[in-house]
């Protein structure tokens, strides 16, 4: 069905470049998630940049919360041309490159910094980014998304890793959302964030493990309880763009844009930390349970997630790359 749609616009659009009297160049742009979130803001914030730069030289599109392409649908929309930039969160490209799951193992790069390090290495890069190239996609900007945190409804605080164990926790469909949960015996559930609002209320789930800015800009956290603060992994998104369309831009427009994804990034990158601490205290405000973690309580949730280094990192990155990650991740 998704491929029957995704076709569909695809023409459309085809359809629209073909029939313009003006040439212009086209920017559609899908954001899977909501536009109050940060990566809603940052979306937002390129928008604005790309307009005030390139004027009536582009038409600048943009789609919120999956209303072009949700989180399933995406990769195959940017892969066919339907769109030409997306920002999922980097796990979720595991459909395409299994290797991209190495840069979300839980408790290694858990800063902003380490992040943008891992990504910019060239071991890292030969080892992960080749396999974008021949899919189609370029990636061409790293946001930041925070911390993920788990959120839920319990009458008790899950502060240890066994008070998870038969948990139904709302995942995205990628196996290091999947193998991570796995690993404390709870009970993944890979469904869209759209539809968590529902599953929480139905029943259908009891906990989400997304970051602060996303449970506010959802107004999901309205359906939990708690939120336990298990920072167990740093969420971020690699923008990527249908390599065939980046690699044809106008020579004068491709540095425009550059330059709007630059200042988007850099603005990205400073709200980060803030935005979903300022979330926490919202939250917390409205009456959900927001609850730190003691050291020894930490050290339980590292030991416990630690066996999906070896599967979903060194068994597709290999030694020297989980190496060099460890490595970044220490400094």
């Amino acid at each position: 069905m998704f491929t029957t749609q995704i076709k569909a616009t695809c023409v459309a659009f085809a359809i629209v470049a073909a029939t313009g009297a003006v040439a212009q160049t086209d920017i559609i742009m899908s954001n899977d998630n909501n536009e109050k979130g940060l990566k809603g803001q940052t979306f937002d914030l390129l928008v604005s940049e790309l307009e005030n730069r390139l004027g009536d030289d582009a038409r600048v599109e943009m789609h919120h919360s999956g209303t072009l392409f949700d989180q399933q649908s995406q990769i195959q929309g940017l892969q066919l041309g339907g769109v030409n930039i997306i920002s999922p969160t980097a796990g979720v490209y595991s459909s395409i490159n299994a290797k991209v799951g190495a840069l979300q193992l839980p408790f290694l790069l858990n800063t902003p910094a380490k992040i943008q390090a891992a990504v910019a290495d060239p071991l890292v890069r030969e080892a992960i980014m080749p396999r974008f190239n021949e899919q189609n996609i370029e990636i061409v900007a790293v946001w930041m998304n925070g911390p993920r945190d788990l959120g839920y409804k319990a009458d008790t605080p899950v502060l240890l890793p066994e008070d998870a164990k038969g948990m139904k926790v709302r995942v995205q469909s990628a196996p290091i959302f999947v193998k991570t949960w796995e690993a404390v015996e709870a009970s993944p559930v890979g469904i869209n964030w759209s539809e968590s609002p529902t599953a929480l209320q139905q029943g259908v789930i009891d906990a989400a493990e997304v970051t602060p800015n996303s449970w506010r800009g959802s107004s999901t956290y309205q359906f939990v309880d708690h939120i336990t603060k298990t920072d167990h992994q740093y969420s971020f998104y690699l923008v990527g763009a249908n390599k065939a369309w980046w690699d044809s831009l106008p020579t004068d427009v491709k540095p425009e844009i550059e330059a709007a994804l630059q200042v988007a990034t850099d603005w990205n990158m400073g709200q980060a930390n803030s935005l979903n601490d300022g979330d926490l205290e919202f939250m917390a405000g409205e009456g959900v349970q927001v609850h730190d973690l003691t050291a020894e309580q930490r050290t339980a949730w590292i030991e416990a997630m630690q066996p999906v280094w070896q599967e979903l990192g060194t068994d597709l990155v290999g030694e020297d790359v989980m190496a060099r990650l460890k490595a970044i991740a220490a400094d």
